[in-house]
């Protein structure tokens, strides 16, 4: 029988936190959303005196905080080639640097505050899925090197067997510094400490209208109404469309849903033959297939069948299960415990965002694109000091860009994503299938 749940919830369950305490009259700061990036910014903002008030909807972190991958990297998904083409070479390096900067600063959160989630850094792999695919990624990073510094490296076809148990990539993209952890500890030492440092959190009750009288915010729950000095949202995929200032972030952030399963204990001969280092795999194409070790009870976590809706968490277990064996083939030999749903938020620019609204004078923070388990700390940490005056500390490049949408997009889920998944899948794969039908698989050595 297939768990429909988090695994990482087996640790570490997300809980109600101040479910029945009364809405505090006023606040200094209000904070709508508790995932990564409220929690952080209400610890950050508590330990430097700030009297916050975080209102979550739900239960603190049950979205997109613990049902996630646990990968805690640098990833920027347009190329450098890219962002250099149409932002001018200063920026991209900016860009690719405070990457590398928030996945140091979640790494040193974590040991700092002493959270034990099992962070480590055994590095990603990319595979390509067509010779081209192996090509772009070398000359990006190549142009890369030519600007920043990095630990990246090309695995050409030929030897590839090394790093991951699969013969249909055409070589890989290895990055050997990034990392992983446990998605569900992480949250709850976060949110240990931001309760600690005096953040007053009442789960169950959402946000429903948002005023600005002069200097003031007027939020109303159904639980009362607050004010405060300065307003934060952080509500990311789960961005509702109950008032106007929800409605237009909603806009900007393109929820997308997609399934993780973990398996259930395996022989360390399969582990080792799926992967011989332990390193995390994704894919060049874009609705990609993920697998990472979760060395704990010796499973293996997987991603897959993003934007594919079912009803049956059997089925979806079987079909995320043919995916990845389609890829590894040794991963047909395992049993999938766990298979659980969720959602992450895209920006059209496929680039995270944090910001001051001018319109309504609220802070902002959601989009992160997937790159939330380490981006989020970081960024809390620079949305924080940015409400403290702290200019020097608040610096950062993904701040206060253009927010863009798109005509007739008003978010949550669209008409357009099941088009989207079949034109991506076909073109992924055809280019996949024809590769293959011309050069052949891999052979693995002897």
């Amino acid at each position: 029988m297939v768990k429909r749940s988090s695994y990482w919830w087996e640790a570490a369950p997300p809980v109600t936190v101040g479910e029945v305490a009364p809405v505090p009259a006023k606040a200094d700061v209000v904070i709508v959303g508790g995932g990564y990036s409220g929690m952080s910014i209400g610890l950050f903002l508590a330990r430097a005196g700030r009297d916050v008030v975080l209102l979550e909807q739900g239960k603190p972190g049950e979205h997109a905080s613990t049902v996630n991958f646990g990968a805690a990297g640098r990833t920027i998904r347009p190329k450098f080639s890219t962002l250099q083409e149409q932002m001018g070479t200063e920026t991209a390096i900016r860009i690719f640097t405070e990457a590398k900067a928030w996945m140091e600063f979640c790494f040193a959160f974590i040991h700092d505050e002493k959270i034990d989630c099992n962070v480590q850094r055994p590095g990603r792999l990319y595979g390509a899925h067509t010779p081209e695919a192996y090509e772009s990624m070398a000359r990006d990073l190549e142009l890369q090197k030519k600007h920043i510094p990095t630990d990246g490296f090309m695995v050409p076809r030929a030897e590839q067997h090394t790093e991951i148990g699969s013969d249909t990539f055409f070589g890989l993209h290895v990055l050997a510094d990034v990392g992983q952890l446990h998605s569900g500890r992480y949250f709850r030492g976060m949110r240990e400490r931001a309760e600690a440092a005096g953040v007053r959190i009442l789960s169950n009750c959402r946000a429903d209208q948002f005023r600005r009288d002069g200097s003031l915010h007027t939020i109303k729950t159904a639980r009362g109404t607050i004010q405060a000095k300065e307003l934060v949202l952080c509500t990311n995929a789960q961005t509702g469309d109950q008032d106007s200032l929800l409605r237009k972030f909603r806009r900007r952030v393109l929820p997308i849903y997609s399934w993780t399963a973990v398996t259930e204990p395996v022989d360390q001969k399969i582990i080792d033959a799926i992967t011989p280092k332990g390193r995390m795999m994704l894919e060049s194409v874009l609705l990609y297939t993920g697998l990472r070790t979760v060395d704990e009870q010796n499973r293996l976590l997987v991603t897959a069948r993003h934007l594919f809706h079912y009803p049956n968490v059997e089925d979806v277990a079987r079909d995320v299960k043919a995916q990845v064996a389609g890829i590894l083939p040794d991963f047909d030999k395992v049993k999938i415990s766990h298979c659980w749903d969720g959602s992450f938020a895209l920006t059209f620019d496929w680039l995270p965002h944090l910001g001051f609204d001018r319109d309504s004078g609220a802070y902002y923070q959601l989009g992160m694109v997937g790159t939330g388990v380490p981006s989020t700390v970081y960024f809390g940490w620079k949305t924080a000091n940015r409400i403290l005056g702290r200019t020097k500390d608040s610096e950062t490049v993904f701040a206060d860009r253009p927010f863009e949408t798109k005509p007739f997009f008003h978010g949550g889920p669209h008409w357009i994503l099941p088009l989207a998944r079949t034109y991506y899948r076909a073109r992924d794969n055809g280019a996949r299938d024809r590769a293959l039908k011309k050069y052949g698989r891999q052979t693995r050595p002897g």
